[in-house]
């Protein structure tokens, strides 16, 4: 990685020029220099004085999320050939969204380890957004989500689609608008939970004007709480008077936590794609496609893997 990126990602991280210097044993000076040297390349300031030393700017912060990423590439990389080197066990990434981990991706996965128990899995539950960033940076190399509508470059990614689904809106079983027919108005006097925001680190996969939901046409209600945990969403929705826009496909288990769809009945109808996301520049290797094909099955499409 470029040296002025990595000198900059510690100063971000230490937020003190001197304590950065001295950790990777360079002297001040040329730590200052190279960061002026940045600025001046994008052309925007990326730090602040405080009391303490410094601090990102707004414009600072979306670069440092970037050069995280780039950081972690080269770490994959370099774990990835000393795992070659010394023969280490395979390992599967994968990462899905909390609605299909429960209905598809769980099943699939213990289908994968019953035909393959000599690879490691590692799973991670993330948003759509998370998913795609962690395939982006090598944390992962297979994400089963929800399509994103506002990548900035769809080329980078390849989708399969599987399935359409729809959303619905979900609140407590005794919250005030249950049991009872209601239009989209209704719910403008209510707080929304968000479980899926866009936030800083999101920006450069998404575009920065894409609204805080792939489906805010739902609904013209501000949110009032965000998460990025499916557990307190739940959590949250169960100590309020909250709702939350979510698959209708996770009705059963919701209810099993007293959350339960509204009756609402001017809702759109909804085509909303789920399906596979990997890396459109990297071939999928052995065990990608043999997931990709098992996962394929739990939700009844053919594998055009």
């Amino acid at each position: 990685m470029d040296r002025k990126l990595k000198q900059f990602l510690v100063v971000a991280e230490t937020g003190n020029v001197s304590l950065a210097a001295e950790a990777m044993n360079v002297s001040q000076p040329t730590v200052s220099v190279n960061l002026r040297r940045l600025e001046e390349e994008h052309g925007v300031p990326l730090f602040s004085r405080s009391s303490r030393g410094v601090v990102l700017t707004e414009f600072g912060k979306v670069l440092f999320e970037h050069v995280k990423v780039m950081a972690r590439l080269n770490d994959h990389a370099a774990a990835e050939l000393r795992a070659m080197k010394n023969g280490s066990r395979p390992t599967l990434k994968v990462a899905c969204g909390f609605t299909w981990w429960e209905l598809y991706v769980r099943r699939s996965l213990k289908e994968f380890s019953a035909l393959h128990p000599d690879v490691a899995v590692h799973v991670d539950i993330s948003s759509s957004y998370d998913g795609l960033r962690d395939l982006l940076s090598g944390d992962i190399s297979i994400f089963v989500g929800t399509k994103v509508l506002h990548l900035n470059d769809p080329t980078t990614f390849r989708f399969q689609s599987l399935i359409t689904a729809e959303d619905g809106f979900f609140a407590r079983e005794d919250h005030p608008l249950q049991g009872q027919k209601i239009r989209q108005a209704d719910l403008a006097h209510f707080p929304r939970i968000d479980v899926a925001p866009v936030v800083n680190r999101h920006f450069g996969i998404v575009e920065k004007s894409a609204p805080m939901t792939d489906h805010d046409h739902l609904s013209n209600a501000p949110t009032q709480y965000s998460s990025n945990s499916m557990t307190s969403g739940i959590s949250l929705l169960q100590d309020s008077d909250a709702y939350l826009i979510y698959p209708t496909a996770t009705d059963t288990y919701l209810s099993g936590h007293g959350i339960r769809l509204l009756q609402v009945t001017d809702q759109p109808q909804q085509n909303i794609e789920i399906g596979i996301y990997t890396l459109a520049d990297k071939a999928m290797g052995p065990l990608q496609s043999a997931f990709a094909e098992r996962v394929s099955d739990a939700f009844g499409v053919r594998s055009k893997v």
